[in-house]
């Protein structure tokens, strides 16, 4: 319109053509000074005219139905968020969980230990012994390697482990006369004295008398000599530890040897050995033991060579017994010294005051050689007659072994040999010489100064033959 101006001047143009130019100039100016006067209406105008000729403020308008009325931007930021927190949640809930989980188990792990270390004073001393027997007993596959009883028939086999059934007493249990069925055929049943309730401060006492258990089911299950005694079964009940051995009819070797009276009304004493019976009882032994350390692998050491764990037969031949105490060896290992080439086997010493091998008991250092030691001391009982502990002798002769070896040694064997062996005249006092010089050896305090089993048992054989033979008599 200006340039219209610069181009035409005022009295070129017609009346007619000025109005309509002025007409259409100002209503374009109105429009103009309407549309930028628009927002400040409030002002210029009433506020009924203001509102009704401008559409309505976005903070007045009414939302569409099915419309939000966010902005889209702000709806994903809003869903994000939304998002965010619930995992937040989430990641704390799964973290308490498992710090509650790891607090359960430890608090179980707790008193887990604090019931096993309770066990042997909360719980009964037989039901835990039987349960460490039963897994021993699983572990080697010896469950089913002999004829198992029952409680009940061995409680019915002993009328009812009966005083007057008693045997005797073995290691770590009282021995008694069973009839097993169906046949009713006599059998010796130990039962293991387990503590009932075992005092917290020796927890050792129903392990110690388990481990022995095991020995005698572990090692009597493998062996087989007619100088040992055979086991036929046993039971590992929560109510008692058993086993079952060969009836052997007539005691022990220290029955026989010692001799010891009982009271009013008891059994008088058995007659004194024969002594070609007691050198074909030492013969007999020697040959259990050459079998234990030369016809078994691994090697097995009794460990507990007694005159009372050796059984005497109706016909006066001798069993060893009583393995709790036994056990495997091994080839040398670290405790072993020097380069010696015998089997041996790191334990605490064990065993039976007056027979327990001094070498042994110094070093800790277990060998066949340790049975020899005790058998040498059951050789001097069968020469003797004497225990092998006696504190009524003096301190220095309290040991069979040392008074023995030290009469020995002077020259004066005839004044502790037993009066009726000596009565038996001068023919058999050779073979007795020979034999308490065969028991010196055994007694030795170095054990590579003594002779092993097989050693002993061929020596014993050629004593035998010194003494004159009896029409209808078998020796061995």
């Amino acid at each position: 319109m200006v340039a219209l101006r610069g181009r035409v001047s005022a009295s070129d143009i017609s009346p007619s053509l000025f109005s309509r130019i002025s007409l259409t100039t100002l209503l374009a100016r109105a429009g103009l000074d309407r549309l930028l006067a628009a927002p400040k209406c409030d002002r210029i105008s009433s506020a009924s005219s203001c509102s009704s000729s401008l559409p309505p403020p976005a903070s007045r308008r009414r939302p569409r139905a099915g419309k939000s009325t966010r902005p889209s931007h702000r709806r994903g930021s809003s869903g994000t968020n939304v998002a965010t927190v619930a995992l937040a949640v989430a990641a704390s809930l799964l973290v308490l969980l498992l710090l509650y989980l790891c607090a359960a188990i430890a608090v179980r792990r707790f008193r887990s230990r604090g019931a096993v270390a309770r066990e042997p004073a909360a719980a009964g001393g037989s039901s835990s012994a039987a349960s460490r027997a039963a897994v021993f007993l699983r572990r080697h596959g010896l469950h089913h390697h002999r004829p198992s009883f029952t409680y009940e028939q061995l409680r019915a086999a002993t009328a009812g482990f009966d005083a007057a059934r008693k045997l005797g007493d073995g290691g770590f249990g009282t021995v008694f006369l069973a009839y097993l069925p169906p046949s009713g055929r006599p059998a010796a049943v130990k039962r293991l004295h387990v503590p009932p309730s075992p005092s917290p401060s020796f927890p050792s006492t129903s392990a110690t008398i388990t481990k022995s258990f095991c020995n005698e089911v572990l090692i009597l299950s493998a062996l087989r000599h007619p100088h040992l005694v055979r086991l036929h079964g046993f039971c590992a009940d929560p109510r008692a530890l058993l086993l079952v051995y060969d009836f052997v009819p007539n005691g022990t070797l220290s029955h026989h040897l010692h001799r010891r009276v009982g009271g009013p009304g008891a059994a008088p004493p058995p007659p004194p050995l024969p002594w070609r019976t007691r050198l074909a009882m030492a013969a007999q032994i020697a040959s259990a033991l050459e079998y234990l350390h030369f016809g078994v692998k691994p090697a097995v050491v009794h460990r507990d060579v007694t005159s009372s764990n050796i059984f005497v037969e109706a016909d006066m031949r001798a069993r060893l017994g009583d393995f709790g105490l036994s056990r495997l060896l091994a080839p040398p290992d670290a405790c072993a010294t020097g380069g010696a080439r015998e089997l041996v086997c790191c334990t605490a010493p064990q065993g039976t005051p007056g027979y327990l091998d001094p070498d042994y008991h110094r070093s800790f250092q277990l060998t066949e050689k340790s049975d020899v030691y005790s058998f040498g001391v059951v050789v001097l009982e069968l020469v003797t007659g004497l225990r092998p502990v006696d504190v009524g002798r003096e301190r220095r002769d309290v040991t069979l072994a040392d008074w023995v070896v030290a009469k020995i040694q002077v020259g004066e064997l005839r004044e502790v040999v037993d009066p009726p062996v000596l009565g038996e005249g001068p023919a058999v006092m050779a073979s007795v010489e020979a034999v308490a010089e065969l028991a010196f050896r055994c007694v030795a305090p170095d054990k590579d100064d003594r002779p092993d089993a097989r050693e002993v048992l061929a020596e014993l054989k050629r004593i035998q033959t010194m003494l004159p033979e009896l029409p209808g008599l078998k020796i061995s």
